[in-house]
């Protein structure tokens, strides 16, 4: 009996892990796109008003004006991806 009560109690212990981790990824990845979004307007609107030349002098200019929207882009999809593989390992653990 203690056994299937430790079971049970493991069992209940990851799926309210999963669920907390579920609600971290959604806000996550409400964030990550926000983000994502803020970047890729501001790369338009810089290559937009850029008049360097050459493609490659453009994207180099808006790529330096950008760089904290970028950075943030990519920290909070990959702050993304992290809630994702903890609920696949949860998920693993409950299976």
């Amino acid at each position: 009996m203690s056994n299937i009560l430790e079971i049970n109690s493991e069992l209940t212990r990851l799926s309210e892990a999963l669920s907390v981790a579920s609600n971290e990824y959604t806000q996550a990845n409400k964030e990550a796109a926000e983000k994502r979004t803020d970047y890729d307007v501001a790369w338009a609107k810089g290559m937009v008003k850029s008049e360097e030349k050459t493609v490659d002098k453009r994207e180099a200019q808006v790529t330096l004006e950008c760089q904290i929207f970028m950075r943030e882009a990519r920290v909070a999809e990959a702050v993304r991806d992290a809630y994702k593989e903890r609920m696949r390992a949860l998920a693993a653990q409950l299976n």
